[in-house]
């Protein structure tokens, strides 16, 4: 595939469809919050979700020449479930055939997460690097899943978590190709 063509998919993708999804996503969530009509738990799996969706749109700049059809399906597959997710959190209407729920988006959440080692390998960064750190944001994801709408106060906890780990495995990650990470960021250096 062509460099030109890699260069318009990655633009399509984070100049067009990825802004739109995710801006939508918060500006219906403010719009929400202000009439009142979106409670918690589903407030904060909506914040836990735009924080992953904002740290994956942003660490995937710069593979403009690396972007391929492969990693293009992937982000495709990672917007319908950032729109899935933002449907069961009842920020956009959801059909009729849908019942909102928190339990789904989180387990949309994990999905996306999932996604994100296949992403890495289709632009040719190290799948399994930090994995440990994939896997807490998986467990979170889970945890999260499993409270359903009870506990309002752990979704919060999970929310910071989630951003925390988040924030540690994205400002630890030279985003390189061919740079060699640790598998373990909490292992032996």
């Amino acid at each position: 595939m062509g460099a030109e063509l890699k260069r318009r998919l990655h633009w399509l993708m984070y100049g067009l469809y990825y802004p739109a999804v995710l801006g939508t996503g918060v500006v219906v969530a403010l719009q929400r919050v202000s009439a009142h009509t979106i409670h918690d738990p589903a407030i904060s799996v909506a914040v836990t979700a735009g924080t992953f969706f904002s740290v994956s749109f942003a660490s995937a700049m710069g593979f403009e020449n690396e972007y391929g059809p492969g990693a293009f399906l992937l982000d495709a597959a990672e917007v319908f479930g950032m729109f899935a997710c933002f449907v069961f959190l009842n920020l956009i209407d959801p059909p009729a055939w849908i019942t909102p729920s928190v339990r789904v988006a989180y387990l949309i959440l994990f999905a996306v997460v999932a996604f994100q080692v296949a992403w890495r390998k289709a632009i040719g960064l190290q799948g399994d690097a930090y994995l440990d750190l994939k896997l807490i944001l998986g467990l979170l994801l889970l945890v999260g899943a499993a409270l359903g709408d009870c506990h309002p106060r752990l979704h919060w906890a999970i929310t910071g978590s989630f951003a925390v780990i988040a924030w540690l495995y994205v400002s630890h990650h030279p985003y390189r190709r061919g740079v060699q990470v640790r598998r373990w960021f909490f292992g032996r250096r």
